[in-house]
């Protein structure tokens, strides 16, 4: 529970982006007939949405965490089974989880300069490979995901990589928190290209890493507009611009129909922790027997499954 996370592959329809295309272009563009300009338009709105999410995507850290606990080992080698309350509330997204030793800089100007990036940090020896880059949000081709692949074919879908495994749930996350996600990603996407300086990159990393910390109260986030506000402020912050934005645009149907009890579920895990985040109630009831009590629900887990089968 300590070290496990859910990655999550978004992707928009194809139907909806060739739409949106021809909304923008004035060009009409059959399913199956995507020329290089269609690639590249895609591919710029999946650039975009990267940016965002790498301004804003702390959010999901600080809405997910679920791994208040760890075992005495990670301190003190050869001490297995005891309990370590570490401090954070997501130890994998802390400055003691899946972090490069430099706070990466992308560029987001185009799918080949970003690619780019990512090369330069291999063949500077930095990482080994571009699989070694651990960040939250990774673009992805179709197919093999190579940075070749990503250059000649454009972005097929984005990953978050930030999502906590969650204990409480027998599927590892709560289908709340996977459409709160796409609400995120919705809002982010319809949201304007804001200026996002290296230094703002560098920022966003320390971002994430903030939003992992147990006490809400006890770290700040720097959000786009320069102001600094407390974990728990800035993600009140965030979840009353996109409560503002689906009210504001009538989107009260289809995929949007839960919408504003999504964002208020994840509202309540701030507004009362005890009683609705997952770090707090782990915290509560693994502490005294952690490793053992999570090898129990692994097992009742395990048999759901089996008699399900």
């Amino acid at each position: 529970m300590t070290l496990s996370g859910i990655h999550f592959n978004y992707s928009f329809s194809g139907d909806l982006l060739r739409r949106n295309y021809e909304v923008e272009t004035g060009k009409h563009i059959e399913k199956g007939e995507e020329n290089a300009a269609y690639r590249e338009y895609e591919s710029r709105l999946y650039l975009d949405l990267a940016e965002r999410l790498v301004a804003y995507g702390w959010i999901l850290v600080a809405l997910t965490a679920a791994s208040p606990l760890m075992d005495t080992s990670f301190f003190e080698t050869g001490r297995t089974g005891g309990d370590q309350f570490s401090g954070f509330a997501s130890v994998r997204c802390s400055e003691m989880g899946y972090w490069n030793a430099f706070a990466p800089v992308l560029d987001y100007s185009s799918i080949a300069a970003y690619a780019g990036c990512i090369q330069q940090y291999v063949d500077d020896g930095w990482i080994s490979a571009p699989s070694e880059l651990y960040y939250p949000i990774r673009l992805k081709p179709r197919g093999e995901n190579t940075l070749d692949n990503l250059r000649n074919n454009g972005v097929n879908h984005i990953e978050l990589r930030m999502i906590d495994l969650n204990p409480l749930q027998k599927e590892g996350i709560d289908v709340r928190d996977v459409q709160f996600a796409q609400l995120l990603l919705v809002w982010l996407t319809a949201t304007p290209r804001q200026k996002f300086s290296s230094a703002d990159q560098v920022m966003a990393s320390a971002n994430y890493k903030n939003a992992a910390h147990y006490d809400l109260d006890g770290s700040n986030i720097v959000i786009p507009d320069g102001k600094v506000y407390t974990v728990r402020q800035a993600t009140l912050h965030v979840l009353q611009f996109m409560d503002d934005f689906y009210r504001s645009n009538n989107l009260s149907d289809g995929l949007f129909d839960d919408a504003f009890s999504v964002i208020d579920y994840q509202r309540k895990k701030i507004a009362q922790p005890s009683d609705y985040r997952y770090a707090d109630i782990i915290r509560r009831h693994f502490s005294g027997g952690f490793v053992n009590k999570g090898l129990t629900l692994c097992a009742k887990y395990s048999a759901l499954a089996a008699a399900n089968e």
